[in-house]
């Protein structure tokens, strides 16, 4: 169905799909959005309950065919291309309902139709709220017949629904505040309002001239957060015809929590790099007694333990630049064999070492055991299995599944008919 159609009239549907929850919240009622399949009949592709009513339609219909003649509205719309509405109540689940059918673009007809119910609860005894909130839901259901709603900013389709606690204010044509639900008016309070707020210019509202006001004139939204007398607000704004739609919710306490996690975000990696630098400073001293000594011995267990300082470094060195307590494990081992191969063997040497396979990102416990476990067992493999001074591969293989991640070394004289014991070493750890 949606394959048959053109790329723009995919983006117009997939748009309405994604606002069909913030219709159904506003208007008190159930939508669906439904296309036609190749025999003619409707199928429903997306649908909202609304979280602010009782819903007639208890579960989702997702994928099923409707009706004629549970729906004859959405195909007298699918006709006539034209907007349709019933002329009796229909009653599920002990709610009575009205039913209206809207066009969703295409000058040749309709490319799919939008299915609204209103419970006559609401609609026979609405209060101001439920008016303002009616009106808006249906503005923005006529909106989103016409095209894709565009960010003004980046011109991606934009989309969003109400949480809770957000309040809503209704703009004119003119720029004036005609309706602001009690938490919008709640939420002005608290960012340093004192003037009327319905009857007020939107520039007037506590970052209203940056976040509302660009979009007034325009066919599209926005959404910005604003920071206004120690309190941040995020606005999302919506054209609608000769009115907008205006979304405002105070982040205050969620901003607050991330700053301070980017404090201890950059806290923690200020740790490892200092660790790092420490790693790094001991190797450095360690290969100088290592040079001064002259019992070859102990140079050998120095420089062992050059290597094994020198492999934690280097998973401190990418914990530092990373934005949690996991590393590539792939890419550390492949960073320390490299550096115990030109230390045992010198850059010109005629060993060659690949690692192959991958892990992704694994905990930086676990990172460290096994790149301290590669260097000691590519080390081996040289010293004993290919010889430092010799030519040969060492081939360090990775693997990861559900729950662990092994590592395997092998060197060129695995494929003799007596292989030493040097040849292959396998280890696995587990991730939890």
């Amino acid at each position: 169905m949606l394959e048959e159609m053109s790329e723009d009239a995919r983006v117009h549907v997939r748009n309405v799909a994604e606002n069909l929850q913030l219709a159904a919240d506003l208007g008190y009622g159930d939508v669906a959005l439904l296309v036609p399949g190749s025999d003619g009949d409707l199928v429903v592709i997306a649908d909202a309950r609304p979280m602010t009513a009782g819903s007639a339609i208890p579960t989702t219909r997702v994928g099923r065919v409707i009706d004629r003649d549970d729906e004859p509205e959405a195909y007298d719309t699918l006709t006539t291309g034209a907007p349709s509405c019933d002329v009796k109540r229909r009653t599920r689940r002990g709610i009575a309902f009205s039913s209206t059918a809207y066009p969703v673009g295409g000058d040749g007809g309709p490319y799919a139709i939008l299915v609204r119910h209103l419970g006559q609860a609401v609609s026979e005894a609405p209060g101001k709220m439920e008016v303002a909130f009616m009106r808006l839901a249906q503005l923005l259901l006529e909106r989103l017949q016409r095209g894709p709603i565009r960010n003004i900013d980046t011109e991606e389709p934009y989309a969003t629904t109400r949480l809770a606690g957000d309040g809503v204010l209704e703009i004119d044509a003119t720029g004036a505040v005609v309706y602001a639900s009690p938490n919008a008016v709640n939420t002005m309070r608290l960012a340093g309002m004192e003037s009327q707020l319905v009857g007020g210019p939107a520039s007037a509202l506590p970052g209203g001239a940056l976040a509302v006001a660009p979009v007034i004139g325009t066919d599209g939204a926005r959404e910005k957060t604003v920071n206004v007398q120690g309190r941040s607000l995020r606005y999302r704004t919506v054209a609608l015809a000769d009115r907008m739609l205006v979304l405002v919710e105070d982040v205050t306490d969620a901003v607050r929590r991330e700053q301070e996690l980017h404090v201890k975000e950059m806290a923690i990696r200020e740790v490892h790099h200092r660790v790092k630098n420490n790693l790094q400073t001991i190797a450095s001293l360690l290969r100088i007694q290592a040079r001064r000594s002259s019992s070859d011995e102990a140079a050998r267990a120095l420089e062992e333990a050059v290597e094994r300082v020198s492999s934690m470094a280097v998973v401190h060195e990418m914990l530092a630049s990373s934005t949690d307590e996991s590393v590539d494990l792939a890419a550390a081992v492949t960073t320390v064999v490299d550096m115990v191969r030109r230390g045992l063997t010198g850059a010109d040497s005629g060993i060659r070492i690949a690692v192959d396979g991958t892990t992704g990102l694994v905990p930086a416990q676990v990172a460290t055991s096994l790149a301290l476990v590669a260097a000691e067992l590519v080390h081996n493999a040289i010293e004993h299995g290919v010889g430092p001074v010799g030519s040969g591969n060492v081939t360090v293989s990775l693997a990861r599944d559900s729950r662990s991640v092994s590592l395997t070394v092998r060197d060129s004289a695995a494929r003799s008919p007596k292989p030493s014991m040097w040849n292959r070493r396998h280890i696995w750890a587990l991730l939890s």
